[in-house]
């Protein structure tokens, strides 16, 4: 959720940036754009890093003791469901220009990503439930990041898990940056510039 949450967060400071201004100031810079929004995107995700760290480290003292070598085997995995939920926001922000907007497509987004994903019961358990619901998990790309991280906390490999974050960050970053481009993108479609 933290994850979730803060690629949201941090895309929402995009498009208040762009309302404002500021990020004309920063996308002339003589650095490509991709480069620039990776790494806006790279120092989003580390700070959300490190709010999962105190979050795991609060939830010790309610008795949540994974063992201590997943707390190093986690790591990567938070960095890459990091990076393709903050690069699902970079995307949207992309699209939507307008501050008001964007909060309100986050409530769309978010809840219904947590809610019909992996993060509250894991997909084998949904299967157990209900076959609908399981494909509607198997589907949402944030229960494979649930459960890349969840695998990862008792250092375990999910490869499918991988291989599925590693493709739908593929695709939202590549989005998102076509979607920045002012002569290809987005920006060009509507006709309205930074």
């Amino acid at each position: 959720m933290i994850l979730l949450f803060a690629g949201m967060q941090s895309s929402l400071a995009m498009v208040y940036d762009r309302e404002m201004g500021s990020m004309r100031v920063l996308l002339v810079s003589p650095l490509p754009r991709w480069y620039l929004l990776v790494s806006r995107l790279l120092a989003a995700v580390l700070v959300a890093a490190l709010q999962v760290y105190v979050f795991l480290g609060i939830a010790w003292f309610w008795q949540v003791r994974p063992p201590l070598p997943g707390y190093l085997t986690v790591f990567p995995a938070l960095l890459m469901a990091g990076l393709m939920l903050g690069s699902l926001g970079l995307l949207l922000s992309s699209v939507i220009r307008q501050l008001e907007n964007f909060a309100g497509v986050m409530n769309f987004v978010i809840f219904p990503m947590f809610f019909a994903s992996s993060a509250l019961y894991p997909l084998w358990r949904m299967r157990e439930a209900s076959w609908l619901l399981w494909q509607i998990c198997s589907f949402n790309p944030f229960s494979h990041a649930v459960e890349l991280i969840r695998f990862a906390l008792y250092s375990q490999l999910s490869l499918q898990d991988l291989l599925l974050t590693a493709g739908w960050t593929v695709l939202f970053l590549g989005l998102a940056v076509f979607g920045y481009d002012p002569g290809k993108g987005f920006v060009a479609a509507t006709g309205k510039g930074e």
